[in-house]
């Protein structure tokens, strides 16, 4: 698929959330496509990878099934975290988000679900 086949696509969904799940699977399986068109459609695009599509999406996050790109630490690993950081299979990491999860985005407590709002900021 090209850049513009993807996004004619894109722009052919009917609503955001379905933006968000097309570039999020974009991300995931050709990762150098979903960078490109990022950089070349910033504006657009932006809206769609954070806010204010995010928001939903995190709302939704266990119930559409999306695979998360980020790392859970809590309280009950305490004395692993060193042992989990070390676990995880991308090495060399250059940028972290860390959030307790509360308030996100004035949407209150998301637990897990929250995790999108981490990997949106890891994209601006």
């Amino acid at each position: 698929m090209s850049s513009s086949q993807a996004m004619a696509t894109l722009r052919q969904l009917r609503t955001d959330i379905e933006r968000y799940e097309l570039l999020r699977n974009l991300q995931q399986n050709n990762a150098g496509m979903f960078f490109r068109l990022l950089f070349q459609h910033t504006e657009e695009l932006l809206p769609y990878v954070y806010t204010p599509t995010v928001g939903q999406a995190c709302q939704e996050y266990c119930k559409r099934g999306f695979a998360t790109r980020g790392l859970y630490l809590s309280a009950t690993d305490k004395g692993r975290m060193l042992q989990k950081l070390r676990a995880w299979p991308q090495q060399g990491i250059s940028l972290a988000v860390v959030t307790d999860g509360e308030r996100i985005l004035g949407l209150g407590d998301l637990g897990v679900g929250g995790m999108g709002i981490s990997e949106g900021k890891a994209l601006l």
